[in-house]
């Protein structure tokens, strides 16, 4: 019994460690759909959400005013992002623009760590905690909230995509983008709304980051960038689905072997582990399609 407990303890840890993997990804899943282009800049971002939530909740005690704030600052800083650097660069190799992505993702974790410190701060919402107690398991509120906010989160992503005018015109234009022109499609604006959209996940990825670990850091982004890109490749590129599923199962194989096998490897080293088996099993990702 003891034992059963202990793995469901751990199923629910990964299954939150997960949610943040994926909320994460589904910001680069959308930007790669759209432009084909990693997104690694998606990190910077992130830390911008961190970090303008810490602010927000500082000057006013407000949860919904330190989330607001996120979700503004990322979507904002995503569109200046995706006018200012990849829509002048799509016509240019696709290396062009990753390349500027990682150095512009360098310089705003630089510039954070230079304006707020480059040590940890503390990352709590007062009142906002805890846990639940079932029987003899018990529950981490901010793991069980990092949960359903993902899942919320990416079913209605999953609606505006296949059933709004926005969400139809992005798929067009994922496909073929001169064509869709052709058609009339506004290119710049679904380009920032789709921007907008996946750095807003990255604003509530930050956001559940900060209160599952309790702290934030200018550096943050490291390990979460690497893990969303392991989670977008498991699940698919550009599938919502496959992000979601992605990331639950890299976040629960996570715990898991970390729990049972870590005098073995450390922990990171098993998101690569996950990763090599699936694509040796599935090449194309679990919802990928095969080319």
């Amino acid at each position: 019994m003891g034992a059963l407990v202990e793995g469901l303890a751990h199923i629910i840890s990964g299954l939150a460690v997960g949610s943040i993997y994926a909320a994460m990804a589904l910001g680069l899943t959308l930007v790669y759909g759209l432009l084909k282009i990693l997104h690694i800049a998606h990190a910077g971002v992130f830390v911008v959400g961190a970090y303008a939530a810490y602010i927000a909740y500082s000057a006013t005690g407000n949860i919904a005013i330190a989330v607001l704030a996120s979700i503004a600052a990322t979507s904002v800083y995503g569109v200046i992002l995706a006018k200012s650097i990849y829509l002048p660069l799509m016509d240019k190799p696709r290396h062009i623009p990753l390349m500027l992505s990682i150095a512009i993702y360098l310089l705003t974790e630089e510039v954070v760590a230079n304006v707020f410190g480059h040590y940890p701060k503390g990352f709590r919402f007062h009142g906002f905690g805890g846990s639940l107690n079932w029987g003899v398991l018990r529950i981490d509120v901010t793991g069980l909230t990092a949960i359903l906010v993902t899942l919320a989160s990416t079913l209605a992503l999953w609606l505006l995509l296949k059933r709004t005018r926005i969400g139809i015109s992005s798929q067009a234009l994922s496909q073929d983008m001169e064509t869709a022109k052709a058609l009339g499609v506004n290119v710049p604006r679904v380009v920032y709304i789709n921007f907008a959209l996946g750095s807003a996940f990255a604003g509530i990825a930050a956001i559940m980051y900060g209160l599952y670990y309790g702290s934030i850091s200018p550096y943050m982004g490291d390990v979460v960038a690497y893990k969303a890109l392991v989670v977008i490749v498991l699940g698919g590129f550009g599938s919502v689905m496959g992000a979601l599923l992605g990331g639950l199962i890299l976040g629960v194989a996570e715990e898991l072997l970390t729990a049972y096998f870590s005098y073995i490897l450390p922990r990171e080293a098993y998101a690569f582990i996950v990763l090599i088996v699936l694509l040796i099993l599935r090449p194309q990702g679990l919802l990928g399609r095969r080319v």
